[in-house]
């Protein structure tokens, strides 16, 4: 039996909707904030928290500075702690953790090719 509270497919409403207006991070054109991962549960921490920070930054730039501590700014605060941003995040993963592996195997056949190659000496050098 399906889980009801899922919402289209996602953990919640809120979760749901997080993803519809925030569902254009293009991870596999920042792969530096991916720089020492070791597996891909360290990939969705990373993507995890990066989501979480950009809707909390977002939600902030929107609010009047008197807005702080004011209705809005609770339920806001509120609807937020609800997002599963792991459920989002682990959208996110299989495709960076292929283009890690992509550019780790790409520089290592890089590095394979650079150690055969010599330097070349012109005959004036060879012959001093």
């Amino acid at each position: 039996m399906p889980n009801p509270n899922k919402y289209n497919g996602w953990t919640n409403y809120e979760t749901w909707l997080c993803n519809m207006w925030f569902d254009n991070f293009e991870f596999t054109d920042m792969l530096d904030m991916f720089d020492g991962v070791k597996d891909k549960d360290e990939i969705r921490i990373r993507i995890e928290d990066y989501i979480k920070e950009y809707v909390e930054a977002f939600v902030e730039s929107y609010l009047a500075p008197g807005d702080i501590h004011g209705f809005i700014h609770d339920m806001l605060n509120s609807s937020i702690q609800e997002i599963d941003f792991r459920d989002i995040a682990e959208h996110y993963v299989d495709d960076v953790a292929s283009e890690l592996e992509d550019l780790a195997s790409a520089d290592k056949e890089s590095e394979e090719d650079n150690q055969y190659h010599y330097v070349m000496l012109s005959p004036s050098t060879a012959a001093a």
